[in-house]
């Protein structure tokens, strides 16, 4: 296993698709030199209350995190059971739950809302505490607010450890990124695109 890592990581997105293409822009200064990063979403990516989060079940804003190229997300909270395996077979981000994990290639580290009985020598959990911090071998990460981005980096050698941690406040400069902007247009024009008979979506 590489000896260290970086995670970054967002939550409480709840719908904002329009925050997606500044946060990009801000996701990429933060992973700019790094090596070995993992891009995470904690959870509440999409909101009941706004309408394109209704109109696909929860997957808008999921989609457009797969394309931004995050790993990993908890769906927890958001998905059912069917509109979980209706968006598993169109995006490559993991969808972690209760009975899903995700595991990043190697093996060695796993994905999960909460500390597994597991041989794996790290354990990223995806509900957040109120400090970044490692219980043996579960790292638990800060809860983050939407537009903030969270950064550990650990040493993973004989022993484990967290070299940094911390939030980033996404400047209000921050400029959109354009291929995200157009990603976000075609999710709400297919969100846009339900049925109001059966709910029914054509892609999304």
């Amino acid at each position: 296993m590489a000896q260290s890592l970086s995670l970054l990581y967002t939550s409480h997105i709840r719908g904002d698709l329009w925050l997606l293409p500044r946060l990009h822009t801000f996701l990429r200064r933060l992973m700019s030199g790094a090596d070995n990063v993992l891009l995470l979403d904690t959870g509440a990516s999409c909101s009941e209350q706004v309408w394109h989060c209704r109109a696909t079940g929860g997957r808008s804003c999921l989609v457009a995190l797969d394309g931004m190229g995050y790993h990993a997300a908890n769906v927890a909270d958001g998905l059912d059971a069917s509109q979980r395996a209706k968006l598993a077979q169109q995006v490559a981000v993991g969808l972690v739950d209760a009975t899903q994990d995700w595991q990043p290639p190697g093996g060695e580290i796993l994905v999960a809302l909460e500390p597994r009985q597991s041989a794996h020598r790290l354990q990223i959990c995806l509900r957040t505490s109120e400090s970044t911090r490692l219980e043996g071998k579960a790292l638990w990460l800060q809860k983050a607010r939407a537009g903030q981005v969270g950064e550990a980096r650990l040493e993973l050698g004989d022993s484990r450890r967290i070299v940094t941690a911390q939030l980033h406040d996404m400047p209000r400069s921050t400029p959109p990124n354009p291929s995200i902007a157009g990603l976000v247009e075609f999710i709400e024009s297919e969100a846009r695109r339900v049925s109001p008979l059966d709910g029914a979506t054509q892609t999304l």
